[in-house]
């Protein structure tokens, strides 16, 4: 498992809008080991920052616990500077890769061009389960219980759902273990002409 490099991102929203971002968990992973966390609270973007109170229940972020916390757009740059180039993985791939979307989409922030593996199909392909949510799936590979602790719970124990994964695949690489992205967002940068 020396090769498997990535970095694994959940972000909390704030109510059922997508681009409602509130909170994001990153964790580093650096030939099989987590070799950093991040995670911050996040004032979601204006017009979508009203909290539903089962939003809240689920993550237990509150509006008056974003109210100084740094805007989407500032979170955006501190996402990008910590994951650098690596590919994201995030359990339900499709949806954090629409928050990151949505969100920037309400500011008019332009994305760089971003894959996505998802750690739930991961799991559902190779894990027979009755549910394969992340408390089920942790539980299936003897991983400590999913706790809420902030908003970098699920990202750490997604990664260490993939690491167990890769583990027992004896898998180096996200090569080894995806086939291709579940979702890509942002615009691959452009070749020049040649003249």
């Amino acid at each position: 498992m020396s090769g498997i490099s990535f970095t694994a991102i959940d972000f909390e929203t704030a109510n059922s809008d997508v681009g409602s971002v509130c909170g994001v968990g990153l964790v580093k992973v650096r030939g099989g080991r987590i070799a950093d966390k991040a995670s911050w609270l996040i004032k979601p973007p204006p017009g979508l920052d009203h909290f539903d109170p089962v939003n809240t229940d689920l993550h237990g972020i509150r509006a008056e616990d974003v109210r100084n916390a740094a805007d989407w757009e500032m979170s955006v740059e501190g996402i990008l500077h910590f994951t650098c180039e690596d590919r994201l993985v995030a359990y339900n791939a499709p949806y954090d890769a629409n928050v990151m979307c949505k969100a920037s989409h309400e500011l008019q922030l332009d994305l760089p061009f971003l894959d996505f593996y998802c750690a739930l199909h991961l799991a559902k392909s190779q894990l027979k389960l009755p549910k394969h949510s992340l408390s089920d799936v942790t539980a299936a590979l003897t991983l400590p219980s999913v706790e809420h602790q902030g908003p970098g719970s699920d990202a750490l124990a997604c990664a260490k759902v993939v690491l167990a994964i890769a583990a027992m695949h004896r898998a180096s690489s996200v090569a080894e273990i995806w086939d291709a992205p579940a979702a890509t967002i942002g615009r691959k940068p452009q070749g020049r002409r040649r003249l």
